[in-house]
């Protein structure tokens, strides 16, 4: 509960930066995230006539085409306040993990539209370091949620950020003065969403081949089961390689499938049986997280393989469950990176999550 408490008073005792130029950027990042970087706009619906319109499943994600996307971005806002923040899975882990206190970066690509210039402000406003490739003659994605009871409806068309490209990520790793690589002998973690693997299996590959290795771990969240049942290859290749996997159980189920596993447990024993430390973090909403790891401690050889259950904290009034798996995330790679035991990290990532389930967008109070 001390650990807690110090992270809290981090989060809301301090001055943040009011600008992007208080920030040094000359360092690499303990945390480089790979992922879409979208517009988000998010608009409360009071009743379910819109998604009933729409044929939208309550609860339900995908991609859609950008016409279809902003007319129901528009009729949804008609009468209603629409919010605008800089979204995706992996940029929201970036911004929760800044408020923690620990610096991230993140990858991606924008169009060279007005749209694109909004989300450059935007970052730049609350301080977010990103790398942006600038994409010519490609939309910026765009992302509408549909709030309704709580539960978020999230339709995408990611636009450019389909489009980033491999040369882009080897300048930035063989730059020789402004490298985002730490050296291999110091701690760091590179994170994919899984949102990121379509359309961009060169860039993961080069990932997996040229960048993680010694003490450069890759985390990986699951994202979405439509993500792992439409590119099992992909999402299995990165699941074994990395140190940290993050995902619901619909989507341990989902990886479990593709991989000939009958159950999200045997699954788990498939994966840590591969000779490496890993760490399995499942989240089942009100029935809490299990923790699934053959870890002892950093640079040590893999242990015993055990499962421990943790309960669910309780929020104080659900609003929007949308991004709390990208700040349960954000949470126990900060915990872990202050080399907390791994039961601080989910309780810590498990609190993050409970607070940020009370605002509006993936926020902090």
């Amino acid at each position: 509960m001390e650990y807690l408490q110090s992270v809290y008073e981090k989060i809301f005792g301090a001055d943040e930066p009011s600008d992007a130029a208080q920030i040094s950027y000359d360092t690499p990042r303990k945390v480089v995230c790979f992922g879409n970087v979208l517009l988000d706009r998010t608009v409360k619906l009071e009743e379910p006539e819109l998604l009933q319109r729409y044929d939208l499943k309550l609860g339900s994600k995908g991609e859609m085409d950008l016409e279809q996307l902003n007319k129901i971005a528009a009729d949804a806002a008609n009468g209603s306040i629409c919010l605008i923040n800089p979204g995706g899975s992996a940029l929201n882990t970036v911004r929760i993990l800044k408020q923690l206190g620990t610096d991230a970066q993140f990858f991606g690509s924008i169009g060279s539209d007005k749209h694109g210039e909004e989300l450059r402000s935007l970052l730049l406003e609350r301080g977010i370091e990103a790398r942006l490739q600038v994409v010519d003659d490609v939309h910026t994605g765009q992302c509408v949620c549909l709030m309704y009871k709580d539960s978020p409806t999230l339709y995408a068309n990611i636009g450019a950020s389909a489009h980033f490209s491999v040369q882009e990520l080897k300048r930035a790793a063989l730059h020789d003065t402004q490298s985002f690589l730490r050296p291999i002998e110091r701690k760091q973690i590179l994170y994919v969403e899984g949102f990121f693997v379509p359309y961009r299996k060169e860039v993961c590959g080069y990932i997996l081949l040229h960048l993680v290795r010694e003490r450069r771990y890759l985390a990986l969240n699951l994202s979405a089961p439509y993500i792992v049942r439409q590119h099992p290859e992909e999402m299995l290749q990165l699941a074994r390689r990395a140190m940290f996997i993050f995902g619901n159980r619909q989507e341990f189920q989902e990886l479990a499938e593709v991989a000939g596993c009958e159950t999200v447990e045997k699954l788990a024993r498939q994966l840590l049986e591969l000779g490496q430390p890993k760490i399995l973090l499942i989240t089942n909403g009100d029935a809490g997280v299990q923790l699934a790891t053959n870890y002892v401690a950093e640079r040590a050889p893999p242990g015993d393989l055990r499962f421990e259950d943790f309960r669910a904290q309780r929020a104080e009034q659900l609003v929007d469950a949308t991004g709390a798996g990208d700040a349960f995330a954000a949470g126990f790679l900060h915990a872990w990176l202050e080399k907390r035991s791994l039961t601080e990290c989910v309780r810590l990532a498990s609190n993050i999550a409970s607070k940020v389930v009370t605002q509006v967008g993936c926020n902090l109070p």
